[in-house]
């Protein structure tokens, strides 16, 4: 049985949905095809270290954000096939990019998703719960996917890469038949 830990990394923008969090990423893994996938709400929240901030760009830097999470659940991994997402409302970059919405370590087991962004108030805009819940689902879908064996899509999938929120809009909140066979196949490789 393959579990998934969604991790708050803050408490702030993700505690106060965390629940329905679970059951829209556990319900779109069944459509995928994915049985006996346990979607599971971490019962702490995980702060990324201050070595992960840019203080020049008041962001954190993904990379470290997730590389930490791996040794936070270090021995969670070595004893069970948990893969781990953190979801915190962050605002990330990656070196040569002004942002992102998440990264993977696909072959580690380990992702984050940072939210700052998918807030239509990041933008000027008014506060809209239902905007920001679809985006949060759509960027874990995605982050999720890359950990459970895929690549970006370009068809319409929510493995499309999404170079603003407003592709991410754009974007369904589900997988396509191709990526859901790929994502198929390496579940049922990886859990045998």
């Amino acid at each position: 049985m393959v579990k998934v830990a969604v991790v708050p990394l803050t408490t702030r923008g993700v505690l106060e949905f965390i629940d329905n969090l679970v059951t829209e990423v556990e319900g779109a893994l069944k459509e995928a095809g994915l049985v006996g996938v346990e979607v599971i709400a971490w019962p702490d929240v995980v702060k990324p270290p201050m070595k992960c901030f840019s203080w020049d760009r008041a962001q954190y830097h993904a990379n470290c954000v997730v590389r930490h999470l791996k040794e936070v659940f270090q021995v969670v991994k070595a004893t069970s096939s948990t893969l781990v997402i953190g979801v915190g409302y962050l605002d990330g970059y990656e070196h040569g990019l002004n942002f992102v919405f998440g990264e993977a370590l696909p072959g580690q087991g380990v992702a984050v998703v940072f939210t700052k962004r998918l807030r239509p108030e990041f933008y000027g805009e008014k506060a809209d719960y239902t905007l920001y819940f679809e985006r949060l689902v759509k960027e874990t879908l995605h982050e999720l996917g890359h950990l459970l064996g895929l690549e970006h899509c370009t068809g319409s999938c929510v493995m499309r890469f999404s170079n603003s929120v407003y592709e991410v809009d754009e974007k369904p909140g589900h997988y396509c038949d191709l990526c859901r066979a790929k994502m198929l196949r390496y579940y049922m490789s990886s859990t045998k």
